[in-house]
């Protein structure tokens, strides 16, 4: 079950085309998810600074992970942790931003400031408001920004031994401590929330949204997004403008109708049967799993009916392997009345020679038919 979904800002959740605005589809859809209590979290590249500028005030969000991670709010913006980047690593920084040679920002928990602009940062922060070239007050800075052209990219990369450098645009580098990323701001929150991974979505258009995928339980890509995004994600949604979140989280089931997941059971001695009913997935699979234990006291064979079973995913794959551990080796699950689909994915995970899958039942023979007699009809 999702308890959290995490939410990239500029081009996943805030559209900006014809001005910045967040689709109504994915307000409803995030209110939904609120109302039935899954936690809402930002996780953007912005700084604190901004996030009253955008257009997200309506919605009901939990927390804050800004900077790509490194500077992590509760809901009322009070920061709760933070990795900013380690003076030996930003005395180098500050050199270059110094140097100008490349437009850089540097970004504090309440200030920004650039170096100088040129077409290049026009180009790549339009639409966005360009920071004044201003000092900040000695604050620690949690993430910079460069606006390189050319084969500057690259002498960033290779330059700075402990920061990370990832793109959200051609022309548009965030740069972090090492060690630090939208994974570690997430896995950050869910320490603090008591929330397993698993049971995660995190939602991105970028290059620096990959981290967050690679920690989330489900990733989703926007349709607009960068193609190594999308390659990284679990599902690829549809674009920002066509409804993209709401599409994905309705395609989860999360928002709208979707196919739940039941269970009859019924016990004879140490035998216990089991008819299950539409998919046994992220969702519905652990709830099932916490089920485990009291099912199976006593038990020493399971069998389940599957022919109402419509999916199974890995998470449902999981609790079934639960049960046969719980089991023992002197204990078996059989399957029986297993559809081609779950067959096939029984068959591809290998768990068709861990638990007993009954074959298909063979087809009726076709009724004999005698042949009948050419009706006859009285004269008149």
């Amino acid at each position: 079950m999702i308890k959290a979904c995490f939410f990239d800002i500029d081009g996943t959740l805030v559209s900006h085309a014809g001005g910045a605005h967040v689709p109504a589809s994915a307000v409803r859809a995030l209110r939904e998810l609120h109302d039935k209590g899954i936690q809402l979290v930002v996780c953007t590249g912005r700084s604190p600074a901004e996030l009253g500028e955008l257009p997200i005030q309506d919605i009901p969000f939990d927390a804050y992970l800004t900077l790509n991670g490194q500077l992590c709010l509760d809901r009322d913006k009070r920061a709760f942790d933070g990795m900013p980047i380690n003076e030996g690593e930003l005395e180098i920084l500050m050199s270059m931003f110094a140097a100008k040679k490349i437009p850089m920002l540097l970004i504090g928990e309440n200030g920004r400031a650039i170096n100088y602009v040129n077409d290049v940062v026009e180009n790549t922060l339009e639409p966005y408001a360009i920071p004044s070239a201003k000092a900040l007050n000695g604050e620690p800075i949690y993430q910079m920004q460069a606006f390189p052209s050319g084969d500057q990219k690259v002498v960033l990369d290779n330059l700075l031994d402990e920061c990370t450098v990832t793109s959200w645009s051609e022309t548009g580098l965030d740069i972090i401590a090492r060690g630090g990323g939208k994974d570690v701001g997430i896995e950050r929150y869910l320490d603090k929330v008591g929330i397993p991974k698993y049971e995660t979505m995190g939602f991105g258009d970028g290059e620096n949204d990959i981290p967050m995928f690679r920690i989330v339980g489900v990733g989703v890509a926007m349709g607009n997004g960068a193609e190594a995004t999308k390659a990284a994600a679990d599902y690829v949604t549809a674009d920002i403008d066509d409804d993209g979140i709401m599409k994905a989280l309705r395609h989860y089931g999360l928002v709208g109708a979707r196919e739940k997941f039941s269970y009859r059971s019924e016990r004879d001695g140490s035998q216990l049967q089991l008819v299950f009913e539409g998919k046994l997935d992220s969702f519905t699979a652990p709830e099932l799993a916490e089920k485990v234990p009291e099912l199976l006291d006593g038990v020493t064979d399971v069998v389940i009916d599957c022919a109402s079973l419509s999916y199974l995913s890995s998470l449902g794959l999981r609790a079934l392997l639960s049960m046969q551990k719980r089991l023992g080796p002197s204990g078996s699950i059989t399957l029986k009345n297993v559809s081609g689909d779950v067959r096939e994915i029984l068959e591809i995970s290998g768990f068709d020679s861990i638990l007993r899958v009954a074959p298909p039942a063979a087809p009726l023979p076709a009724a004999a038919t005698t042949p009948r007699s050419p009706s006859r009809t009285a004269g008149m």
